[in-house]
């Protein structure tokens, strides 16, 4: 029977003592095992944590991460505006596109403007699922990995959609260059991740027509093509809608890997390439097989290829002109308040509409082409020993009477300077001259230094001159000094005569040339071709509307590739000759009344030391270019027509000072700072340039009101707002009266009408010719209702010119071009701007006598003599060498 009333806990049929061991051993167990579990949650509890750390760790990384990522992502502005560093492009007044501006050749076009072929290769290569992603392709990825990651399959294709690879252009690509494996690895990584939020964020900031434009706009082309629309340009010389689907082919192969692809370094792979595109072309269903067939044989024709260079097209010297002109301009018209914002020329887009005539500027080079090239012969001629060491015919060594010794060594300084400015002296130069390039000595320390030991008994009175000058400052001299009597001197002199020798090395370049090309291959020294290329006639010729100031054409020079300095602007100043006279005629009919019937007599005329407000120190007698004076009564206007010194000393005695004419440059704008205040200006002394002068003739041709030069039109900025108007800027002023400035107008035409080369010119037209000392300087100054023409023919370097007036008159010079260019505008039908038919304007009332007799037959001399030498009184009329 079972003893229900033992101890709890105690066994039956064991001792009280046994059973009590057995309750402490199973406390002590549970206890063992509670402990046990306790320990067991405590460290699951705290591995629990560190795992909720960990997760949450990881998810607070990742979202720093994509944070950090974000921060580095082109911004929203950046998406909506992704053509920044935009080209400028300057556009003709007949809508022809002259030129751009830019860091990178890209001009943005629309969707609606791009060839269809274009977009269906780009799709057909590049993205097939192109509209059914968000800017991810998770098929394509998985295409990837399979096949080309598991598979192996090389050819498999690409995972990047558009949108990536857009994504990729804005994001930049990853340098890794020096880096070890781990961060290339991690910089490779978070660049992916960059393209694909920002392929995501494009996706949601565009449609998908906007993102495949975006990226057309994009991409470089390589040749300086980046964006469509100057690939399109530059290889096929069309715009992107004008594209055929072989060219759109070959330009989507190009998205792939211009380098591989392009023509221009293998044809051969280049067609390949195309045949890839058109092939997918076929498959997508966007070209039959028989298109594909012939497409994928025909030749690649790039036979329009051509570079994107300031130096190619037209009017080159006016564009150089406009980018100096344009940064200035717009950042003082923001100054005054006319424009809200600065504007970089070559990041913003704009749109600049010119003045300039396409058509007409053709006409204009094509005029100066076609006379230079023949005078550029009878140069040559003159000057056959050009690069020999014979005196007479080279100018560099001609010393004619008059010149004196030390302007042939001033020419000879000139010529090495000449010489230490080109590339291959600048290259050469650390080789041949360690001792000068240690001693931070230029080349031209090395030049006054030659100067200074030719002519050590002056040398203090010669630093001082360069010193008051500005060209050297008083530690210069001191370095001087010092170096002239160091025996590193000797050592500096003969490197430098080392280096002088090496650059009469002949060699292979090219030179310019009168040809299609516009150069030509030879073997000549550098010195010879620094000589040859100073020897060619240079022109400055500006054409502008009288009424309206329209510059409707600007040619700088005969080549900008060769010939950098442009001979319009307002900076390029030549000395003027008489065609200075009508101006100073003009002035006698306006204020004294006189006629082109008025009467003068061809005689010495002196003004005196201290006559009335002249200030001269010294009289002044000037000669006529024949030296004497015929003492004949003539009318004004054949007084004009021989160009008679001594009538226009006559004509400025009158005036009693010089101030009323200088006044008269002044109105017209002309820099009347560097005009001095001297009797000689009247017959031409001054240097003006080609701007100032076709500016002022504006008054002939436009009853009396001088009109200033336009050479803008309008501007737009990128989104087509108009920012600048160029007639804004412009101050019309009324300089003489209509009935003087129509006694001028009647006056120049009759001094042309005794001209020869006017043979079938059916335009109504007048003028004046110019030449200078020397016959350093051609001009001819000529108005027709439509355009005054302005244009000046001459050397650089001044001593290179024709001996005689028979090839160096500016009737000789300068005039051909000027008929030339009347000639090619009459055979133009329809050409907006020119109307050979249009006639002079003419003053209701005409009070003064104009019908001064028959001047047909009479034998004037329209060859204007030179400026006499006598009547300049400043060597810098001769030679220029700063």
């Amino acid at each position: 029977m079972e003893n229900n009333n033992l101890p709890q806990g105690q066994v039956p049929n064991t001792p009280p003592n046994a059973n009590m061991d057995t309750n402490n051993n199973a406390n002590n167990n549970a206890k063992s095992n509670l402990s046990a579990r306790q320990a067991r949650l405590a460290t699951h509890q705290k591995w629990a944590r560190r795992l909720w750390y960990l997760y949450l760790g990881g998810i607070a990384a990742l979202v720093f991460f994509f944070y950090m990522l974000s921060t580095q992502l082109p911004s929203f502005e950046e998406l909506e505006n992704p053509e920044s560093n935009v080209a400028s492009e300057i556009y003709s007044a007949d809508d022809e596109l002259l030129g751009k501006f830019y860091i990178k050749n890209r001009t943005p076009v629309p969707y609606d403007s791009l060839s269809p072929h274009l977009v269906k290769a780009l799709l057909a290569t590049e993205d097939a699922r192109f509209y059914q992603h968000s800017g991810i392709d998770a098929m394509a990825l998985g295409r990837v990995f399979v096949k080309t990651f598991l598979m192996g399959d090389r050819n498999a294709g690409g995972g990047s959609t558009i949108s990536q690879q857009l994504a990729k252009l804005l994001v930049g690509r990853a340098d890794t260059r020096g880096k070890n494996m781990f961060s290339r690895a991690w910089t490779i990584g978070t660049t992916k991740f960059k393209e694909w939020l920002t392929a995501i964020k494009l996706e949601r900031s565009y449609t998908k027509e906007e993102i495949l434009a975006l990226y057309f706009n994009e991409f470089d082309f390589l040749y300086g093509a980046v964006g469509i629309k100057s690939a399109s340009e530059i290889y096929f010389g069309k715009l992107p809608n004008e594209l055929t689907i072989p060219e759109a082919a070959m330009l989507v192969r190009l998205l792939q890997n211009p380098s591989l692809h392009n023509p221009r370094r293998s044809m051969e792979r280049a067609k390949i390439g195309r045949g890839q595109v058109l092939n997918r072309m076929r498959e997508a269903g966007h070209i039959t097989a028989g298109d594909y067939e012939r497409f994928h044989n025909q030749a690649i024709d790039i036979s329009k290829f051509k570079v994107a260079d300031h130096n190619e097209g037209i009017a080159t010297y006016y564009r150089e002109h406009l980018r100096d002109h344009l940064g200035a301009h717009l950042a003082q018209l923001q100054k005054e308040g006319k424009i809200d914002k600065k504007y970089d020329i070559y990041r913003d887009g704009l749109k600049i509409h010119t003045t300039i005539n396409a058509r007409m500027q053709r006409l204009a080079e094509q005029a100066v082409w076609d006379h230079l090239k023949d005078h550029q012969v009878r140069l040559f001629k003159e000057w056959s020993g050009w690069n020999t060491e014979n005196k007479s015919t080279n100018p560099w060594l001609y010393q004619p009477n008059g010149v004196r010794a030390d302007q042939i060594q001033l020419r000879l300084l000139t010529l090495e300077r000449l010489i230490s400015e080109c590339d291959r002296y600048k290259f050469a130069r650390e080789e041949y001259m360690p001792k000068a390039v240690a001693m931070d000595v230029s080349d031209p320390d090395m030049l006054r230094m030659k100067q200074l030991e030719r002519q050590s008994e002056k040398r203090d009175s010669i630093t001082a001159s360069w010193f008051r000058a500005g060209y050297v400052t008083q530690e210069q001299i001191t370095k001087y000094n010092n170096i002239l009597r160091s025996p590193e001197w000797n050592t500096m002199k003969k490197e430098h005569d080392a280096i002088i020798e090496y650059m009469k090395k002949p060699v292979k370049m090219k030179i310019f040339a009168y040809n299609k090309q516009g150069e030509r291959d030879t073997t000549m020294s550098p010195l010879d071709s620094i000589k040859y290329h100073r020897m060619h006639l240079q022109t400055g010729m500006m054409s502008m509307e009288p009424n309206t100031g329209y510059v409707r054409t600007w040619v700088g020079g005969i080549n900008h590739k060769y010939f950098k300095y442009d001979h319009v602007n307002r900076k390029a100043k030549r000395q003027v000759g008489s065609s200075i006279k009508p101006f100073l005629y003009a002035l006698t009919v306006d204020m004294r009344g006189y006629s082109s019937c008025s009467q003068v007599t061809d005689m010495q005329t002196t003004i005196h030391a201290g006559e009335a407000r002249f200030g001269l120190t010294r009289d002044w007698t000037p000669k006529n270019a024949g030296g004497g004076y015929s003492g004949a009564t003539m009318t004004l206007t054949v007084a004009l027509t021989r160009s008679l010194n001594s009538i226009s000393a006559k004509l400025m005695k009158d005036m009693g000072s010089t101030q009323p004419f200088r006044n008269l440059l002044g109105d017209m704008s002309f820099d009347t700072v560097n005009i001095a205040p001297s009797p000689t200006i009247c017959l031409g002394a001054a240097d003006i340039s080609v701007f100032e002068m076709t500016a002022g003739y504006s008054i002939f041709a436009n009853a009396g009101t001088y009109t200033p030069p336009i050479f803008i039109e309008y501007i737009e900025d990128k989104n087509g707002n108009i920012i600048y108007m160029g007639e804004s800027d412009q101050d019309k002023r009324q300089i003489l009266s209509e009935q003087g400035a129509y006694v001028m107008n009647q006056m120049l035409q009759a001094v042309q009408r005794a001209a020869g080369g006017f043979a079938g010119i059916k335009s109504p037209h007048g003028g004046k010719t110019g030449t200078t000392n020397f016959q350093a300087d051609g001009w001819y100054m000529g108005i027709t209702p439509s355009l005054v023409i302005g244009t000046w023919v001459g050397c650089d370097d001044r001593f290179i010119r024709f001996k005689g007036l028979a090839n160096g008159a500016g009737a000789k010079m300068a005039r051909p071009i000027y008929q030339n260019f009347l000639r090619y505008l009459e055979k133009e039908d329809d050409l907006a701007f020119y109307d050979y038919k249009r006639q002079f304007p003419k003053p209701d009332i005409i009070e003064r006598e104009l019908e001064c007799g028959n001047f047909k037959g009479m034998n004037f001399s329209d060859e204007d003599g030179p400026t006499p030498a006598d009547d300049i009184t400043n060597d810098q009329y001769l030679y220029d060498y700063e």
